[in-house]
C-alpha cells in the first residue's frame, strides 16, 4: 500500500510538473534526510594530523564525539558530571590510558556544589539549567573552568587541537573559562548554539559568534530546525558563514571556528560554501 501511494504521488507529480518536479522532490526528500555531524567533519579534516593532538570535551555525553579521536591516540579530556552519562562513558573509556574522564561540569567560575538538571525526554539535554518542564534536579555537581583544570592536568602549555562544547546552554560560560591570555588558542572549536536555551542565561547566538570572531576566528554556521522533540530525530536546514542570520530564530546548530586558513578553506570546500 505504501508503495502505491508513493507511485500515485510521483506520477501526480509528474503530470502536473514534469521531471523537474520530480527532480525538485527527491531534492527536497534527501535534504531533509540529511543530517551533518559536526564533530565528524571536524574529525576527518584534522584526523591526519602530524602528532596526536588534544581533545577537549565538555558535555561528552556516551563518548560519541571523542571515541574517533581516542582511537587515533590522541590526549582527550572529557567532562560529563551526569552519572547516568558518565557511566557509559567510563563502560567505553575507563581504561583508555589517554582519556581522562572528569566528573565536574565547566563553566566561567568554579563552584563547589551546583544542581545538576536531567530530563526523561533524553539523556542528552542534562545541565545546569532546567529549560525544559521535564527537567528535575537529579544531583549535586562540582563546577571547574578550563584555565583551572588545564593547569590541574599540566596540559596548560599543551595546544588544544579541537575543543567541543555541548553543555546545553552554557557554551558561552565554558569558553569565558578558557585561559585566553596563557595559552595558544584551540585549533577548532565545536559549540552549540539555540536561544531557547541561552536568552535566559543572558545571551544570544550572535553574542556567542561573535565572542569568537573577536578573538579572530572565522565561522561556519551549521543550522538546524527548530527542536520538536529533545528525544527524536532532528532536521538539518544549510550551512553558511557568519557573519549571518538565521533562517529561523527558533532555530538552533552547531558552530565550527578555527583560526586555521588551510582547515578554514577545506571546510568552506566541504560545506559547499564560498569564501567571505
Amino acid at each position: 500500500m505504501a508503495l502505491m501511494k508513493k507511485l500515485k504521488t510521483a506520477q501526480t507529480i509528474l503530470k502536473t510538473k514534469g521531471i523537474p518536479g520530480i527532480i525538485s522532490t527527491l531534492r527536497l526528500k534527501l535534504d531533509r534526510s540529511f543530517r551533518p555531524d559536526e564533530t565528524k567533519i571536524v574529525y576527518d579534516l584534522i584526523k591526519n594530523s602530524s602528532h596526536p593532538g588534544l581533545m577537549i570535551d565538555v558535555g561528552a555525553h556516551h563518548g560519541s564525539s571523542l571515541a574517533p579521536f581516542a582511537e587515533l591516540g590522541w590526549q582527550v579530556l572529557a567532562f560529563e558530571p551526569d552519572s547516568n552519562n558518565r557511566a557509559v562513558l567510563e563502560d567505553s573509556f575507563s581504561t583508555w590510558n589517554n582519556v581522562i574522564i572528569d566528573p565536574r561540569a565547566c563553566s566561567d567560575r568554579a563552584q563547589p556544589e551546583v544542581t545538576l538538571f536531567v530530563s526523561s525526554e533524553s539523556s542528552g539535554v542534562s545541565g545546569l539549567s532546567a529549560f525544559l518542564e521535564s527537567h528535575h534536579a537529579s544531583e549535586k555537581v562540582s563546577v571547574t573552568t578550563l584555565t583551572d583544570a588545564l593547569e590541574e592536568y599540566g596540559f596548560s602549555a599543551k595546544p588544544v587541537d579541537f575543543l567541543k562544547i555541548d553543555t546545553e546552554g552554557f557554551d558561552l560560560m565554558v569558553l569565558k573559562g578558557f585561559p585566553w591570555a596563557q595559552s595558544s588558542h584551540p585549533k577548532v572549536i565545536v559549540c552549540e548554539f539555540e536561544d531557547a536555551k541561552t536568552l535566559p542565561l543572558g545571551y544570544s547566538f550572535h553574542q556567542l559568534a561573535d565572542f569568537l570572531v573577536d578573538r579572530a576566528y572565522r565561522l561556519i554556521i551549521s543550522e538546524w530546525y527548530p527542536v520538536k522533540s529533545y528525544g527524536g530525530p532532528h532536521r538539518w536546514r544549510r550551512f553558511s558563514t557568519y557573519p549571518c542570520e538565521r533562517v529561523d530564530s527558533q532555530g538552533w546548530g552547531n558552530i565550527i571556528a578555527t583560526k586555521d586558513n588551510e582547515i578554514y578553506r577545506q571546510l568552506c570546500q566541504l560545506c559547499k560554501l564560498d569564501r567571505p
